[in-house]
């Protein structure tokens, strides 16, 4: 955008306004002052900035340059640019002086010239397609983290140059979005976010916030200490507010117990018993087999959960090695398995050819797997008809573990039983055996149905 010099005075005509250009004393050479105007790109959008009081047609001329200067800091990246926008505009107002170009190269970390390199959208590109270890909900959520956030600002940031003032202009978007959607509730209207390449507005809580800078602090991270493409990381310049974790919410034993009853003749009613009382995980209770059950023994293995990605339903791994492990059961949901057994074998036989062979234990009628989040909904569900505390189905997870600390389960069984992985015990595990799963199921399941309070 070219911008341009003009020269103009305060005074007067005699309706009392002023003869800005139009004065003919202009043509002498000590009357009025120069300025310069230039249109300029700010975070509110295009604002035309004009800035008098300079002695000469040299002096603001010199200013112009300087302003075009800053500007091509840039290097032609809209979210830099705006940057600049704003300091040039709030720094030389009412009279103040434009940001020295090689202050501003400083504070955003444009350390050469954008003439060549990776940019932070090939690096981030390349880094993604690497974590082919990655577990898929671990792997979705950077892909929507770097498409929601960080490529919009980001994306043409040569990597060597990226410095903490870029890192912050994500946040400053986020703040941004933010703002407008809570003006927009208050006055009863659709918000207006020009470029948010979400599907639909939502505002960005600080726990959202914080898997972003913990995403961009791992690609970072990686960038610099492995693929040395940098030479510190700058995410560290980034202070956000602190994130409260509500504590989860637990039923007691006898909600349990009044859960347990008004579950027990839905399809999905013994998944349910499993996970509140031996803790397993909502993709572990759906993707238990048979192929991995031993009810002689008295135990599920988790092998293979289903997890739900968006609309899609996959079959995946367990979250870690201590995730790998045998559920052990109590009497009462071995034998409501080998009934359940049964009933589903007759279900095959009613299907037919409909039947798929997918050797599940808790299936449609046809063996396809459950919907996930079908699981937690009707989990809620059945809670709220029962009049218990809605809570979710990982708290019910949560719940075991505190059923199991209240019937006085071993710790290193309980640790095991839920498939946590604790560093700090693995030079003092104990070796459990099966009788004393057994019990320590028994014992759960005695304080929620027997005599436990």
């Amino acid at each position: 955008m070219k911008g341009s010099t003009f020269r103009r005075c305060a005074c007067k005509d005699d309706a009392g306004r002023q003869l800005g250009r139009s004065c003919p004393k202009l043509k002498t050479r000590r009357h009025g002052t120069w300025g310069f105007m230039r249109r300029i790109e700010v975070s509110t959008g295009t604002r035309e900035l004009r800035r008098m009081g300079f002695p000469t047609k040299e002096a603001a001329e010199a200013a112009l340059t300087q302003a075009d200067d800053l500007i091509r800091l840039a290097g032609g990246e809209p979210a830099i640019e705006r940057k600049i926008g704003d300091m040039i505009w709030e720094r030389s107002r009412r009279g103040g002086q434009l940001p020295a170009v090689d202050d501003v190269r400083r504070r955003l970390g444009l350390r050469r010239d954008p003439d060549a390199g990776e940019t932070f959208g090939d690096a981030w590109d390349a880094w993604l397609k690497g974590k082919r270890k990655a577990r898929p909900s671990y792997a979705r959520s950077l892909d929507q983290i770097g498409r929601n956030w960080l490529l919009p600002v980001l994306a043409d940031v040569e990597l060597d140059r990226l410095g903490g003032e870029h890192c912050a202009l994500v946040f400053e978007r986020i703040e941004r979005f933010n703002a407008e959607i809570d003006a927009a509730s208050a006055e009863d209207r659709t918000p207006i976010l020009a470029d948010d390449v979400r599907s639909r507005p939502k505002h960005v809580g600080v726990a959202t916030q914080h898997r972003v800078l913990a995403a961009l602090r791992a690609f970072l991270n990686h960038a610099w200490k492995r693929a040395h493409k940098i030479q510190f990381n700058p995410v560290y310049a980034i202070e956000l507010e602190p994130e409260e974790t509500p504590e989860a919410q637990r039923w007691s034993a006898p909600q349990a117990r009044t859960f347990l009853a008004a579950s027990a003749d839905d399809p999905l009613g013994l998944l349910f018993r499993i996970v509140v009382l031996r803790g397993a995980r909502r993709g572990e209770a759906i993707g238990f087999r048979w192929s991995g059950a031993d009810l002689d023994a008295g135990y599920l293995s988790v092998e293979r959960p289903i997890l739900q990605l968006g609309g899609t339903v996959i079959e995946g791994k367990p979250k870690s090695n201590a995730g790998k492990r045998k559920i052990w059961l109590d009497d009462s949901t071995i034998s409501l398995l080998k009934a359940h057994r049964k009933a589903q074998l007759a279900a095959r036989l009613r299907a037919s050819t409909a039947w798929q062979d997918n050797d599940l234990i808790f299936c449609k009628e046809d063996s396809s797997p459950w919907s996930p989040e079908y699981v937690s909904r009707r989990f809620k569900a059945i809670a709220a008809a029962a009049g218990l505390p809605v809570i979710k189905l990982h708290e019910g997870r949560h719940s075991a573990a505190s059923l199991q600390h209240d019937a006085e389960v071993d710790p290193e069984i309980r640790r095991r039983t839920m498939g946590h992985a604790d560093q700090r015990m693995t030079s003092h595990y104990t070796h459990p055996e099966a009788k004393a799963f057994r019990a320590a199921a028994n014992a759960t399941a005695t304080h929620v149905e027997g005599t436990g309070s």
